[in-house]
């Protein structure tokens, strides 16, 4: 982490697809800090302290192109430290289950395909089908949501009538196409067998960032698995508690990061 005071830090770009998937970040910042919003290809930019953390805290909408062309005005608008990418996403592993919190280690496009030119889901001219979320970011993110699940675990097990919320940490993928289906989801688990999520941003973020030499990470929180019950399940979880998730990780995460830049 960057050792510079928080007075002359750089800022930490965090965003999401949907509004309700950054939970009070918005007001919280205007409370702390006051916010100061700069519009860029018709995007607000929301740029204040928020839990002691500079930030610039904005939404990417939804798909690939939104994200990467959010990713990249973060860098070059705003120079950002890193970027942190919330939100919710199907689930994929068999182990993983709505309420469940994923860790991106790795992210991975799955709809990229440029055969037989490039070998399939490689991305023309990097080399590379998978890129890496920065491992320290990824770290403090995860133990942000252990502490989530352990401190309200109890209270977000009632609401689903289930066991308490695990936190996975691992491979995710991501591509232009909002996953429903049964036989959607067996194809994708042949193709990638270890993969416990599926959403359609997070890869794209991941390879910005790879190009430009900037960290990043990626939490998703399950709304659904990815059958032909996601989208009344996604729209469900996205009203009711999709905020609460992110309310409660971002808080931990963020002030993890303010003691670790001091």
């Amino acid at each position: 982490m960057n050792t510079t005071s928080r007075a002359q830090a750089r800022p930490l770009g965090v965003l999401a697809a949907l509004p309700q998937e950054l939970g009070d970040l918005i007001s919280a910042m205007q409370a702390e800090s006051g916010v100061v919003t700069r519009t860029l290809g018709q995007r607000d930019y929301h740029v204040g302290t928020v839990h002691g953390v500079p930030c610039v805290v904005t939404l990417a909408r939804v798909g690939k192109v939104a994200a990467a062309a959010t990713a990249s005005a973060l860098i070059h608008a705003f120079d950002v430290e890193g970027i942190v990418f919330t939100g919710v996403a199907g689930g994929v592993g068999s182990s993983v289950h709505i309420g469940d919190i994923v860790v991106g280690e790795t992210l991975l496009q799955h709809d990229m395909n440029a055969e037989p030119l490039f070998p399939r889901f490689e991305i023309p001219l990097l080399g590379r089908a998978r890129f890496d979320a920065d491992r320290a970011l990824a770290a403090t993110l995860a133990d942000a949501c252990e502490r989530f699940v352990t401190e309200e675990g109890t209270a977000l097990a009632a609401h689903f009538h289930t066991a308490m919320p695990r936190v996975h940490r691992g491979l995710v993928i991501s591509g232009d196409q909002f996953v429903a289906s049964a036989q959607a989801v067996g194809g994708l688990r042949e193709a990638h067998p270890e993969a416990l999520a599926v959403e359609m941003e997070g890869a794209a973020i991941a390879q910005v960032c790879h190009e430009y030499g900037v960290p990043c990470a990626v939490v998703r929180t399950i709304s659904d698995t990815a059958d032909e019950h996601a989208s009344t399940s996604f729209t469900t979880f996205l009203t009711d508690i999709a905020g609460t998730y992110s309310t409660g990780i971002l808080k931990r995460f963020l002030a993890a990061y303010a003691a670790q830049s001091r």
